[in-house]
């Protein structure tokens, strides 16, 4: 059947039908192990996801150091890694506590994201829509960090 209504209204009702879907907009940033500051070398090991509706602050990271970082950095000592990865998942946690509303959620990421010279720090802040807010953080953690295949569901529609 053809539609005599223009083409831009048709548009319209398709872009207006999937906004009504439940998407939550999630900043994230990546979390890189940088134990050679000055080569600018770094293995991401971890993943932060802030939602404000509804709000969440989530982390996820790699408690012992990945065969990949093994690789990259032969002479990094993985006792050193676990530790200093422990205190910092001890860091997040206290964060995240602390974390109870949708501006403490977004001041605590911005924070967390600060650029550190330090062991860890967090990459550039990227955007991503998500259907389930709460397992992105992990979903994410598989995708770029351990660079499994996605999961029959996708952690986003959109990803700017």
């Amino acid at each position: 059947r053809i539609s005599s209504e223009p083409a831009f209204h048709r548009s319209r009702h398709v872009l207006e039908t999937a906004m009504k879907t439940a998407q939550a907009v999630c900043n994230y940033a990546l979390l890189q192990f940088l134990p050679y500051p000055e080569t600018g070398e770094f293995a991401n090991v971890g993943v932060l996801v802030a939602c404000l509706e509804p709000c969440v602050l989530e982390f996820e990271a790699e408690t012992t150091m990945p065969a990949r970082v093994k690789a990259m950095f032969p002479r990094q000592d993985e006792h050193v890694y676990g530790a200093a990865m422990q205190a910092f998942i001890h860091e997040m946690k206290r964060v995240q506590e602390m974390a109870s509303g949708p501006k403490a959620c977004q001041q605590a990421f911005g924070e967390c994201v600060r650029r550190r010279e330090s062991l860890f720090r967090f990459g550039e802040v990227r955007t991503i829509l998500s259907n389930e807010p709460a397992h992105l953080a992990v979903d994410l953690l598989r995708r770029f960090v351990r660079f499994e295949s996605p999961r029959m569901r996708e952690p986003s529609a959109i990803a700017a």
